[in-house]
């Protein structure tokens, strides 16, 4: 047979699969926009193309390439058809308030780097309609709060089960108590300030023992160098000097007793304690001798200039 008539043999039935194919897809897209799953309809249309694009591969089976080209071009246009009847039903339930909208854009980095707190932002922005920057921040606090609470709720529960030999009541006491509302009030009478003070205790540079200052033009500027929250608190007067060392030798046969033990058995505050620990650690305890007396002693053996006004400040 001519080639011609071949083509207005086949053209029927091509043309019947395909357009069926894409006809019940249509269907099945219309009645998805109201909410229905339309199986039947989206079963039909698949079926109708596999046959359509088994016939142009099984019919052009003697030359592969003609098989590919056809079978693949077949398989493409149902395909680009598929994807933009869905986008075109999620612009329509979108419009119509029935699609969430979409999440803001946060970067492959910001994934790989925090991919749960990322996870978080995307639920809330979508939730709240909060920007990137501002679910992020959201994101970052909600999971230090639940991290915390969680901390707290098994430190509570094994407080109470520790006091209720019943492990019914115990549970129930337990789940009773307000999680949130006791974090909520530790955070708020947390000694900030008194965990800022130890910290930075531990933090404090070492610094040089008056005796190893050199006794020249860069004295002064040592002076003004050293900490000023530690040079003054330092007692000038030889018997208040003399009771700080007493302290500090008694913290250096017993490293490990407390500010609390210090303070009561030395007849000082803990605060007092706190200073003369950290003026023991830098050397400023070491001598006999004040350390600003000593100072003093050293420029005016050397013939000094008297101090500036920053370096006695």
């Amino acid at each position: 047979m001519p080639w011609w008539f071949r083509v207005l043999l086949v053209l029927p039935f091509a043309i019947v699969i395909d357009l069926g194919g894409v006809v019940t897809a249509a269907f099945a897209d219309t009645r998805r926009r109201l909410g229905e799953p339309a199986y039947s309809w989206r079963i039909l249309s698949a079926a109708s193309v596999t046959v359509g694009v088994a016939i142009n591969v099984l019919g052009h089976r003697q030359v592969p390439y003609f098989a590919a080209v056809f079978g693949g071009l077949g398989a493409f246009a149902y395909s680009v058809w598929t994807l933009h009847s869905a986008a075109r039903r999620r612009d329509a339930l979108r419009a119509a308030g029935k699609l969430v909208d979409t999440g803001p854009v946060y970067g492959i980095s910001q994934w790989c780097r925090q991919p749960t707190v990322t996870r978080r932002a995307r639920a809330l922005a979508l939730e709240h309609g909060y920007a990137v920057r501002e679910s992020l921040v959201v994101a970052r606090k909600q999971l230090l709060e639940e991290r915390r609470t969680t901390a707290l709720g098994r430190h509570i529960q094994k407080l109470i089960r520790a006091q209720h030999q019943d492990p019914t009541i115990a549970e129930i006491a337990a789940t009773t108590l307000d999680v949130s509302a006791i974090a909520a009030r530790l955070t708020e009478s947390a000694d900030i300030g008194g965990w800022a003070r130890v910290i930075g205790a531990d933090l404090t540079p070492p610094l040089l023992a008056p005796a190893d200052l050199p006794a020249n033009e860069d004295v002064e500027q040592g002076i003004a160098d050293l900490p000023k929250d530690i040079l003054r608190r330092i007692p000038v007067k030889q018997p208040d000097y003399d009771q700080w060392r007493l302290v500090w030798e008694h913290w250096q046969r017993d490293p490990k007793v407390n500010y609390k033990t210090i303070a009561q058995q030395h007849s000082i505050s803990e605060r007092q304690a706190q200073w003369v620990r950290v003026a023991g650690a830098n050397g400023l305890l070491n001598s006999p001798t004040p350390p600003l007396v000593r100072f003093l002693h050293i420029l005016r053996a050397n013939g000094h200039r008297p101090l500036d006004s920053r370096a006695q400040s």
